[in-house]
């Protein structure tokens, strides 16, 4: 459990924090400049509010009616900058180990496997590329065994591909090491996929706190222009196949969708994305589409303003979908509506940091 109740003076407003965390995993959403970074470095002890209060546990880590104020090296957190900062001179190894002294937590091996790190560990930090360079940085976190793990936008700078690798290895990590985690992010889409609840910040101050997919609400409701990208990710299986019709078949859990054959080679455990443009729905069932998926739903959320909706269906996975208020109203959606769902083989994306077949 995480408790915050401070203020600390920034340029031009005032940050006000009053929040009891938890969730596994935060997600910290806001545009840039809205104290988010500030917030984790109260947390962390790199800077002081100028009064209040923060506790992690049972232990204090600044109360300024007590004059409890501790060292940023004994908080015992782990945190990820943008940047990363590594030391550019050290291996990759003697980065990873570097803030392990006279502690337990996970095993080096066990890190190592889950980033993926293996064939980097005598490589020197400096020679790292920014995707590479994340990894570590995650993994020198990790094993200082923290007792609450901060990710400052961990994919800033990075392109669409290198982003979408990275991101898995950062859902793998917070699936296989317990321990809580605040997650920065200007994404919806990625807060959706890797949080179990979402803090909004504005100028300073908390204006919303929740379920991630509840964040989709504010936006649309705020009349946004235009909505940010929206993208479903999600864990897939490829079913075994000797098929050659250029698709193979993944297991959603409890339906099964195609994707295409190529971009699953040699893999089974993958981390999947559709955009949510790319989805249609239908309210009977559609025959004779060039389409390979029509998937059975439940609709679990509905937000629109005027002209625009963005539907949370139950396919096993929740997908969001994004159509038009018009067509909303011609079908009548509402919550608990039984629709069915419409994508392409070819719209289904595989991120590249996935299992390979043994």
């Amino acid at each position: 459990m995480l408790r915050v109740s401070f203020q600390k003076q920034l340029e031009s407003f005032t940050l006000r924090a009053d929040l009891s965390l938890s969730a596994r995993v935060t997600g910290l959403f806001g545009p840039s400049g809205s104290g988010k970074t500030t917030l984790l470095n109260c947390i962390a002890g790199l800077t002081n509010p100028n009064d209040g209060a923060i506790r992690v546990g049972d232990t204090d880590f600044f109360d300024s009616s007590k004059h409890i104020n501790v060292a940023c090296r004994q908080r015992q957190i782990g945190y990820v900058f943008q940047e990363g900062l590594l030391f550019d001179h050290l291996t990759v190894r003697q980065n990873l180990t570097y803030s392990r002294h006279h502690r337990t937590g996970p095993a080096l091996e066990q890190v190592v496997e889950v980033l993926e790190l293996e064939r980097l560990l005598d490589r020197n930090a400096g020679k790292l590329s920014g995707g590479e360079a994340r990894r570590v940085a995650i993994g020198r976190a990790i094993l200082s065994a923290p007792r609450l793990l901060l990710l400052d936008e961990p994919l800033t700078g990075l392109d669409r591909r290198m982003s979408g690798k990275t991101l898995s290895y950062i859902r793998s990590v917070l699936d296989a090491f317990d321990m809580q985690t605040i997650y920065v992010s200007h994404s919806i889409s990625d807060i959706v996929y890797l949080c179990d609840e979402v803090v909004v910040i504005d100028r300073g101050s908390v204006v919303g706190q929740g379920a991630p997919i509840e964040l989709l609400g504010t936006m649309v409701s705020a009349d946004r222009d235009p909505l940010p990208v929206l993208k479903n990710i999600f864990p897939l299986t490829i079913l075994p196949s000797e098929a050659d019709d250029g698709t193979v078949v993944g297991d959603l859990g409890e339906q099964t969708v195609e994707v295409g054959a190529r971009a699953a080679t040699g893999r089974r455990n993958v981390t999947a994305m559709v955009y949510a443009r790319d989805i249609i729905l239908a309210n009977q069932k559609p025959t004779g589409l060039s389409a390979r998926n029509v998937l059975c739903g439940k609709i679990v959320r509905l937000d629109a303003d005027d002209c625009r909706c963005v539907a949370s269906v139950d396919v096993g996975p929740h997908w969001m979908v994004e159509i038009t208020r018009a067509a909303m109203n011609e079908m009548q959606l509402a919550v608990g509506s039984e629709v069915y769902v419409v994508v392409k083989a070819s719209a289904i994306q595989l991120l590249e940091n996935s299992e390979p077949t043994r």
